[in-house]
């Protein structure tokens, strides 16, 4: 899927020089917490409601999980933290919106935050 592999390489090229361990931990406070992890449930709940009645295969299904590692191994390395799990859930709802057709503005947000180089979190 060319779009998840561009957006892979926005993900690599993100300036990691900063993310020192207070500057993570703010990140996942502003992921944890209102508007983005009431933005987040709704969002993941929308698709996964469309996964259920959508014809999503097995395929999908260990295609999904393989960019979720990529994803996850490329903040491990970078970062070494916990973030790393909170970016592969989002390449992973990222990739299942596209298998099922889903659009949403917060999504797209969410999306163009990778796309200039951010992990997203708090208000988009």
């Amino acid at each position: 899927m060319d779009f998840m592999d561009q957006l892979m390489d926005c993900l690599s090229k993100i300036d990691y020089s900063t993310f020192d361990e207070a500057y993570i931990d703010g990140l996942i406070d502003r992921r944890d917490s209102a508007p983005f992890d009431t933005e987040w449930c709704r969002v993941d709940a929308a698709v996964n409601a469309m996964k259920n009645g959508h014809a999503y295969t097995d395929e999908n299904a260990e295609e999904q999980e393989k960019i979720r590692e990529k994803a996850f191994m490329v903040l491990a390395q970078k970062t070494g933290s916990e973030l790393a799990g909170y970016v592969s859930d989002d390449f992973g709802l990222i990739y299942d919106s596209i298998v099922c057709n889903y659009r949403d503005n917060w999504l797209d947000r969410l999306i163009e935050a990778y796309k200039n180089g951010r992990i997203p979190a708090g208000e988009l």
